[in-house]
């Protein structure tokens, strides 16, 4: 009678547990009037990829593995054997798609594209040209691909682009030693073992394990096995909700995938925090907004003065697109100082607080830079900053008459000194830098 009374609990959770999976949500319109005397004329873009399917296989997973063994030999308790069904339905509805986006990803992008067009029609008149730059991803090119689907949609004259790799500007955490070592040691660090030990991830992973498992097989496991076995399963309860459109052409129903229904809302509220943690440490402000997690990004940086440099001296793009990844995003999103982006703290309890990755990076979050040029007269240009489709302030500079809009010598100041105190020049090698970040 627990157990069911915890499932039926568990259905009413909500979703404030999915962290970066949560679903993007078109905010209500937020568009404001151009600054008096001026019109936007260029975008710089750089967005992460839309709702997705697992990045690895179901059967690659411990939790598969487990279930698979344990019901072998008779070992499964019932809600293990409901469980095994479900990710058995789960593998499914995945159809041999890893790595890809989903139905509702596509729909994610299309929609940020057709925004796009609507808000800023001038900018994407007949004759303008647009980059647009993937990571090796293919999902990347997926969301590119979406993006502009829905951007060409409300053109008169469609665009189309090809996309180019730029690995060194959008992965660069995949191309740093030094942060791939801190990202690692983040795991064994004293500071996320007090996080796991606060909220007692034991506990949790022994009741589920419990839960699913018999006397006998539960036995044979470790600690580790059981931690790993909990977190698959969270991964699966939190992928489904990305997958809803696949779940019902396998012939389903989102029951049959209820996934999250092993756990109590307690233990999903829980593993929803720590996950977070987990990706503010590691991706996020963290314990130091100038650490090696944020410095990461600098390349990005880089490339944004650098193309709207460009752009001021030919006009030659309308807008440069990047898709990419969430790990792009928060240390970007904290590089730029942006609110709710930035902040440091080393307690669990204050860090959702100031960060949660459901705002910063949920599925499809995005960045822009929208230049405006003054009509009349040359060379004043003002930058609106947008932090997933609504214009944002950034600390370390003055706004425009209280608004969120910056002169863009104000703007490019502040970026400028933050790459002097790192030394860092706008013609530097940024692969060389990945390489000897320290």
């Amino acid at each position: 009678m627990i157990a069911a009374n915890c499932v039926v609990k568990a259905q009413d959770c909500g979703n404030d547990f999915l962290g970066t999976k949560t679903l993007y949500k078109q905010l209500a319109k937020t568009r404001t009037a151009s600054p008096a005397g001026y019109v936007p004329v260029f975008i710089n873009h750089v967005g992460r990829h839309g709702a997705r399917h697992l990045t690895k296989t179901v059967e690659s997973t411990l939790a598969y593995r487990l279930l698979l063994k344990a019901d072998s030999t008779g070992q499964l308790s019932a809600d293990g054997a409901r469980l095994k069904q479900m990710v058995l339905n789960l593998q499914k509805a995945e159809n041999g798609n890893t790595k890809s986006i989903s139905a509702e990803g596509k729909s994610e992008l299309e929609g940020i594209g057709e925004r796009m067009a609507e808000n800023y029609a001038n900018i994407f008149a007949v004759g303008s040209e647009v980059e647009v730059r993937i990571t090796k991803e293919a999902r990347t090119k997926q969301s590119a691909d979406a993006f502009l689907s829905g951007l060409n949609k409300r053109l008169s004259a469609p665009i189309s682009a090809d996309a180019e790799n730029d690995d060194t500007n959008l992965r660069f955490y995949d191309l740093s030693p030094a942060y791939k070592k801190f990202e690692n040691d983040v795991d064994d660090s004293e500071l996320k073992i007090s996080f796991n030990k606060q909220l007692r991830l034991d506990e949790i992973d022994n009741a589920v394990a419990s839960r699913i498992f018999k006397s006998d097989f539960l036995a044979q496991l470790n600690a580790p096995q059981k931690e790993k076995l909990v977190s698959d399963l969270f991964g699966f309860a939190c992928i489904v909700y990305s997958l809803q459109n696949e779940v019902a052409q396998a012939g389903l129903s989102m029951q049959d995938v209820d996934i999250k229904s092993l756990f109590t809302c307690d233990q999903l509220n829980t593993l929803g925090i720590l996950d977070s943690a987990d990706e503010y440490l590691k991706k996020g402000p963290g314990v130091d907004n100038n650490g090696i997690q944020v410095r990461v990004a600098v390349p990005l940086l880089v490339d944004f003065i650098n193309s709207t440099d460009e752009y001021i001296k030919s006009g030659k793009y309308g807008a440069k697109l990047r898709f990419a990844h969430a790990e792009t995003i928060a240390p970007f999103a904290a590089l730029l100082q942006i609110g709710g982006a930035y902040k440091t703290s080393k307690n669990i309890k204050r860090i959702t607080k100031v960060w949660q990755a459901s705002r910063v990076i949920p599925l499809s979050s995005n960045i822009q830079w929208v230049l405006y040029k003054r009509k009349k007269g040359a060379g004043d240009y003002m930058v609106k900053i947008i932090f997933n489709e609504k214009a944002v302030r950034v600390s370390g500079i003055v706004s425009v008459k209280n608004a969120s809009w910056y002169h863009w010598r104000d703007l490019r100041a502040l970026c400028m000194r933050k790459l002097a105190k790192l030394n860092v020049n706008l013609t530097d090698d940024m692969a060389a830098y990945l390489k000897n970040l320290q």
